[in-house]
């Protein structure tokens, strides 16, 4: 029988380069007290983290990843309203409906984040989510940005909550812990940057009186000992992000070169008018050359696909697939 064609999948944001090979002595060491509970509050992991980013331990939670960060987030403030980009990550929108919470959308001139349009929306016990740099467009808000909205939730007593779940990946990234105020919750993950969705390990870095709010509705041992072990780990094994990264940004300009797209993160989103296809047509045709792109109709983006950079020989796969579409080969 013959063998299924394997898939290049390039609709997952990930660090191509993980997960690292040390995280095996890590699963190891947890297979030791997988017969114990958890530390319900990471101690370990929170003062690795704290130390880090130059923070109190208590101005720091960890959680089952930045998914569950997003209902802690509404359960423990109840805002009066969300307030989200129009094409930005859905869950924001989705755990809002849940809790019966209203949306309010920012709109996206040319696909662009305007910190001033943000601004204008935002009232008092509104709280804004904000991917940065945001998924799917990959633009990254830097700091003037930043304070600016950070800025305007202390003037009207709104909240400002930061998904960094790709700032790894972004050259330069300012460094916002420095800036956390009372009224604004930075959200990071591990997922992204070492290629390990499966672990499910985030944490948010906030004032001791936000951090405190999101302890008193987290679920006891939401976090599992092989979690925090590789958490852990990957603190104290920054280097792979020293070595691996710099490799992602060396692919991200040939794509740049190749397609003329760009992004401040590890993917890129394509507009899917110059193939004549709109963007699930564009999968399709991908799809039938063994390679899976992210079709961004679910942003309300129907003619753009989204991919994100992988190694050298699985690029240029996608960059020659995409050119022969372009020009209808």
């Amino acid at each position: 029988m013959r063998g299924r064609r394997e898939i290049l999948d390039f609709s997952a944001n990930l660090n191509p380069y993980g997960p690292p090979d040390f995280l095996s002595d890590a699963i190891e060491e947890a297979k030791q007290e997988i017969g114990k509970y958890p530390d319900s509050d990471a101690s370990e992991l929170r003062e690795l983290l704290a130390a880090k980013f130059k923070r109190s331990a208590d101005e720091i939670i960890v959680t089952a990843g930045i998914s569950e960060l997003i209902y802690l987030v509404l359960l423990a403030f109840s805002p009066r309203r969300v307030i989200v980009l129009e094409h930005t990550y859905c869950e924001y929108e989705r755990v809002a409906n849940i809790f019966s919470i209203p949306v309010k959308k920012v709109d996206m001139p040319a696909l662009q984040i305007k910190a001033e349009k943000v601004v204008e929306a935002m009232k008092s016990e509104d709280l804004v989510f904000l991917c940065n740099p945001n998924n799917p467009t990959g633009q990254y808000l830097r700091r003037d940005g930043i304070e600016m909205l950070l800025d305007s939730a202390e003037r009207v007593s709104a909240m400002l909550v930061v998904d960094e779940a790709y700032v790894d990946f972004v050259q330069n990234a300012f460094p916002s812990h420095e800036i956390c105020s009372q009224n604004m919750l930075i959200l990071r993950s591990f997922t992204k940057s070492f290629g390990i969705p499966g672990v499910r390990i985030g944490f948010a870095i906030g004032s001791s009186d936000a951090i405190e709010a999101l302890n008193a509705v987290k679920p006891p041992w939401n976090v599992s000992i092989f979690a925090q072990k590789i958490g852990i780990a990957a603190l104290r094994n920054e280097s792979f992000l020293r070595e691996t990264i710099p490799k992602v940004w060396r692919q991200k300009r040939k794509f740049e070169r190749e397609l003329g797209v760009r992004s401040d993160a590890n993917f890129f989103l394509l507009n899917t008018a110059p193939f004549g296809k709109n963007a699930r047509e564009l999968k399709a045709a991908l799809l039938r050359r063994g390679i899976l792109v992210r079709d961004c109709t679910s942003f309300m983006l129907r003619t753009h696909i989204r991919f994100c950079v992988r190694k050298e020989e699985e690029n240029e796969r996608l960059i020659s697939a995409l050119l022969e579409l372009r020009h209808g080969f």
